[in-house]
């Protein structure tokens, strides 16, 4: 395994989308996994999930303990549990961190599998599974921490920064600015990142009819990472209703004003 290695699984948000005209960026919703100091960390497990557990099964010498950081518990970044394939192996110990909510983590996946909504109940799962409530700062090794700032969002959401090797990955996403100004606290969490992965779910033509629904404007997050001196900014979580063609104007857009934005395409692999 290279080392620190990034995966966009799923780039998509709300809605994964099978449709022709969105297949060059890809239709699956929020997954990103790290790769780094013989560890698998995965931030989210929307429906790009089912792939990265194909690769990790795939790979004998992938590592048997995997870490999933949940933003928020939105179907959109949920739905990889149903078919993540290292859940049913009692090869792997997975430990899944979440926020504290009004229903334990474990009950909340548990009712995603009730025989109401799916055939495979969480007792077919064969992986050794532990559920963690997130803290400020989680140490997985001597090389890599996890830190974490909750953010605005329909019952709420939270920001990631993956600190490993001198190296720094912040991942915003379903987050939306109060009166449209970026939040401090924010900036603060992002100051000086390798890599800022920031929601861009909607234009900012598009951003003031939806107040309230919890996203940023593609345009907030080149001003975040512009204030926030980030080196590198990838956008995320595409609105569901744009198509490759629109995403790629997005992007060229974005690299006139920050000219390091990407947009990634399922699957685009980052080496930092």
């Amino acid at each position: 395994m290279k080392k620190n290695k990034i995966t966009f699984w799923g780039v998509r948000g709300s809605f994964a989308t099978p449709d022709l005209n969105k297949m060059n960026f890809g239709g699956d919703t929020s997954c990103v996994s790290l790769e780094t100091d013989n560890q698998i960390m995965i931030l989210d497990m929307g429906t790009g999930a089912r792939n990265l557990g194909r690769y990790i099964i795939s790979n004998p010498n992938s590592p048997k303990i995997l870490n999933i950081f949940l933003s928020h518990y939105h179907w959109d970044h949920m739905l990889g549990f149903l078919s993540f394939a290292p859940l049913f192996s009692n090869e792997y110990e997975i430990n899944i961190y979440g926020k504290k909510d009004r229903l334990q983590l474990k009950d909340i996946i548990n009712h995603m599998l009730d025989p109401i909504f799916w055939p495979a109940s969480y007792d077919h799962f064969n992986a050794k599974l532990n559920f963690h409530t997130i803290d400020d700062k989680i140490i997985l090794s001597e090389n890599l921490v996890v830190e974490s700032q909750i953010h605005n969002h329909p019952n709420d959401a939270f920001s990631y920064n993956i600190l490993f090797d001198n190296k720094k990955v912040t991942y915003i996403t379903d987050c939306e600015y109060i009166s449209g100004e970026i939040n401090k606290k924010l900036v603060d969490f992002t100051k000086n990142t390798d890599l800022l992965i920031h929601d861009s779910h909607f234009t900012k033509e598009d951003l003031p009819d939806h107040k309230g629904w919890g996203h940023s404007s593609w345009n907030q997050a080149i001003e975040m990472a512009q204030i926030s001196n980030a080196k590198q900014l990838a956008l995320y979580h595409y609105n569901p209703d744009y198509d490759d063609k629109k995403i790629n104007l997005i992007e060229k857009h974005a690299q006139k004003i920050f000219k390091q934005t990407i947009a990634p395409k399922q699957g685009l692999v980052i080496y930092l």
